[in-house]
């Protein structure tokens, strides 16, 4: 289901459990009422912080795709990354752009691979 779908559902459920109560009902009819869920408030903040790392995350995207671009290019890493002895299930964690944590686990597999890289 879509969010936005999800979210409308939620706050027409609200508005109507809210005027079924005793007293005068929701303010303006519930027409201003604004549920948002605490995970994509979540997701906006990160979102926004990850904003401060556009450039770091760009760069790394720019690498990652220069490297898988080449069956010899990714020969040359996976070589590299046994060098470095590194131990690691996959080479890199896609990035997801609607998801924030996706962002989160390619730079931790980044970092891993930091040296590989250079």
């Amino acid at each position: 289901m879509d969010n936005t779908v999800a979210n409308t559902t939620v706050i027409s459920y609200v508005i109507r459990r809210l005027n079924s109560w005793q007293y005068d009902g929701v303010v303006l009819g519930g027409n201003y009422l604004l549920v948002r869920c605490c995970a994509h408030i979540l997701s906006l903040i990160v979102s926004d912080d990850l904003k401060d790392l556009h450039d770091s995350i760009v760069a790394f995207l720019n690498a990652k795709k220069y490297v898988k671009s080449s069956p010899s290019r990714l020969d040359r890493f996976k070589k590299a990354v046994a060098h470095e002895k590194i131990e690691t299930k996959g080479l890199v964690v896609l990035d997801v752009p609607t998801r924030w944590n996706s962002t989160y686990l390619m730079l931790k597999s980044a970092e891993q691979l930091r040296n590989t890289f250079e």
